[in-house]
């Protein structure tokens, strides 16, 4: 107890700044750095209200403090700077816009209610400290920390917290009074979760070629009536059409021998230093060098040198060896520690597929496989054989399959290259895929065990300066000449296709919700200024070609494009409709569905088990079959055909098991508790939803011109 009381004020701030960053994560906390805007310190306007630059970067620090305990990190990457930018503008208009609801409902806290709150039931985040290890709460302790005049600022923030967390309270009080789950709604959810039913299945699939021939079918008129009657699928929010040129921030050769060369200097350090490193010394001298965390040495089997340059120096390594190898936008820098057996063999292998398609090529593909060797024999490459003849996706490496493992291999091709002597070519070899003709090219048994340090290749400060002032210039020069012209002149290519940005759609363009924001505020014709997007690594100027209000989307080329596939995909299904009926006229009572094989060997039944509204792995999303079997058939009963999505269905209910009621009634409690939170959680989310789609919200972050 001693020692505790000893380290109470410590604990006590430290819990009391967790509990006032929770409060802002379950209040709404889901870019560039800050920037004031337009009006001085505002940032923004919510209704009318302003944001201040300070009230944004309070919370943003709040965020990002809690962020870098939680990744256990000394700094964030400059696209993590940008996306914690965002979760901070997202709570700092959901701070805002339940502010202004508290006051429009007059919701109060008395000062008792704090009080009683903060001495007698505190929240559990700050509770925890004062629990010891047999799980009594010792609330003496609790007060005096509360009392002690170190603590005032402290108790001060907390109490401001738990204000504000006790309105939200009531808000949400408020809110939820008005909620009820009935008992159907419980039984919905019991019944989707613990009924089966199991199916036998046939399938009666247009032809895969049929498809085409139906979309030239397709007439105007058709495709009119279509949008004329589906108008409700055609909803759009308001949104923007753009064109736009990228300035891509890439490394250049200098950047990448910037760091080739820090490479050199490690390699050389760590060559100085014994095999016996510690790993805190390895931990500083990857601190010194590498943007990446830490990480203990690993193994490194043959298979996995594939993603290195320089395989081979990585395999005939010996201990005690420093190598440098480029990976994946990385210089990385290994140490062989040690060697050890791998369990298993690895072997490299080059393959040549000829593969037979059809049970009847199999003689052809046999004659093929025996004049490939035979021009291989003949004094041709293997590599070069394999590019023009293989059907294994390794014909464009020459038939290179790297190191692979065991059972990675087609069984029959894995038995002959266990035997086959290294460098000679061995075939044809049978599999069920086709004929193969095999060269091994090595065997090992071993894994090296590898420190390695990586050193990210990133461009540069002054070639990412170099990057946003390409785009400074096009951005001028499209002003003064237009953009097409302006692009034309810079050899810049023009991106037109992409699709429209929708203003409440999920999907921020360049994953950057301030340039959507921006895009909004412009109209037909306006040129963006340049814009850099730190998460993509690029700048971006745009030009707005069309801003279309919400509502429904007219009938444009590109969305007759779209319904002519759909009414061409609903003819090709009912084409085969006259098919499943003839096949189900087959049937009587009593008849499983396999007497359908046996007139066609292309309508075998399969058998499915499924709940309701379940997609399975057989039928994926096709619940027109799934709602018969549970609602409209009896055990033994075969269907009608069945239109569904892409195909028509003729099904016979096998079993049938329906929810226990007296397992219900168990249940009942649990399923109370758990769908009231659902209800609740979706009622909040869709109300603050709402609320942030009716505000007007104005955003100044980016500085423009």
């Amino acid at each position: 107890m001693n020692k505790m009381r000893e380290r109470m004020t410590v604990i006590f701030a430290g819990l009391a700044g967790a509990f006032l960053l929770m409060i802002i994560f379950e209040w709404g906390a889901q870019g560039d750095f800050f920037k004031s805007g337009p009006r001085g310190d505002e940032i923004g306007e919510v209704n009318g209200e302003r944001i201040s630059n300070k009230e944004y970067q309070d919370l943003y620090g709040k965020i990002r403090q809690s962020e870098l305990a939680k990744s256990k990190k000394q700094s964030l990457g400059e696209a993590e700077e940008a996306s914690l930018n965002e979760k901070a503008w997202d709570e700092a208009i959901t701070q805002k816009l339940i502010d202004q609801k508290l006051k429009e409902y007059g919701v109060t806290v008395t000062d008792q209610e704090v009080r009683e709150r903060l001495f007698y039931n505190p929240p559990e985040d700050i509770k925890r400290g004062f629990i010891d290890s047999v799980g009594r709460f010792h609330q003496p302790e609790y007060w005096a920390e509360l009392r002690n005049p170190k603590n005032d600022s402290i108790v001060i923030g907390l109490t401001q917290g738990i204000r504000e967390q006790m309105k939200r309270e009531k808000l949400q009080g408020m809110l939820f009074s008005t909620i009820r789950l009935t008992n159907g709604e419980m039984w919905d959810r019991f019944e989707a979760q613990s009924s089966k039913a199991t199916v036998q299945v046939v399938k009666v699939a247009p032809a895969p070629t049929a498809y085409r021939d139906f979309v030239t079918k397709v007439n105007d008129d058709e495709i009119k009536k279509y949008y004329e009657d589906h108008k409700w699928q055609f909803k759009r929010e308001e949104g923007r059409k753009l064109k736009f040129v990228v300035f891509r921030e890439l490394p250049t050769s200098r950047d990448s021998l910037t760091v080739v060369e820090r490479a050199q200097t490690l390699v050389k350090r760590w060559k100085e230093l014994p095999s016996t490193t510690s790993d805190s010394v390895l931990a500083e001298l990857a601190h010194d060098y590498s943007d990446a965390p830490f990480q203990k040495a690993q193994p490194l089997s043959p298979a996995m040198l594939a993603g290195f340059s320089n395989p081979d120096s990585l395999f005939n390594a010996k201990v005690g060896d420093v190598i440098v190898s480029a990976s994946n936008g990385q210089i990385k820098v290994l140490k062989v520690l040690a060697e050890v057996d791998s369990g298993g063999e690895f072997t490299h292998l080059q393959n040549i597929l000829i593969g037979f398609g059809r049970p009847e090529n199999r003689d052809s593909a046999k004659g093929l496989a025996q004049t490939v060797l035979n021009g291989i024999t003949a004094g041709g490459t293997f590599e070069d054989a394999a590019r023009k003849y293989s059907a294994d996706p390794s014909s464009r490496y020459g038939g290179d399959m790297k190191w692979m493992g065991q059972k990675m291999y087609v069984p029959q091709v894995e038995a002959a290259a266990a035997s086959a002597p290294l460098n000679t070519v061995v075939g044809p070899i049978e599999s069920t895929i086709g004929y193969h003709l095999i060269k091994v090219l090595g065997r090992a048994k071993r894994k090296l065990i590898v420190q390695v340090i990586p050193m990210e290749i990133r461009p540069s400060s002054q070639t990412i300066k170099m990057s946003t002032q390409q785009a400074n210039i096009f951005h001028e020069q499209a002003l003064k000449k237009g953009f097409d012209v302006a692009a034309k002149d810079m050899g810049l290519k023009v991106i037109a296709d992409g699709p429209a940005v929708q203003k409440k759609s999920q999907q921020t363009m360049f994953n950057n919700p301030q340039w959507v924001n921006y895009l909004f505020e412009l109209n037909t014709g306006d040129i963006t200024t340049a814009v850099r997007m730190a998460n993509s690594k690029l700048s971006v100027v745009a030009q707005v070609t069309e801003a279309y209000p919400k509502g429904v989307r007219p009938l444009d080329e590109d969305l007759k494009k779209m319904i002519k596939n759909q009414v061409a995909r609903q003819k090709m299904v009912e084409s085969v409709a006259p098919k499943a009926k003839e096949l189900r006229a087959m049937l009587g009572a009593g008849d499983g569905l396999e007497k359908l094989s046996s007139v066609d060997s292309n309508f075998r039944p399969f058998t499915v088990t499924m709940t309701p509204g379940e997609a399975t792995a057989q039928l994926g999303s096709e619940y027109a079959v799934n709602t018969v079997a549970f609602y409209k058939m009896k055990v033994g009963e075969i269907s009608q055909p069945i239109k569904g999505e892409n195909s028509y269905f003729i099904v016979k209910l096998l079993d049938l098991k329906p929810a226990d009621k007296t397992a219900y009634d168990q249940q009942k409690p649990q399923l109370y508790q758990q769908l009231s939170q659902e209800k609740m959680q979706r009622f909040f989310q869709q109300w603050l939803s709402d609320l942030k789609d009716q505000a007007k919200v104005k955003d100044y972050r980016l500085a423009r011109n």
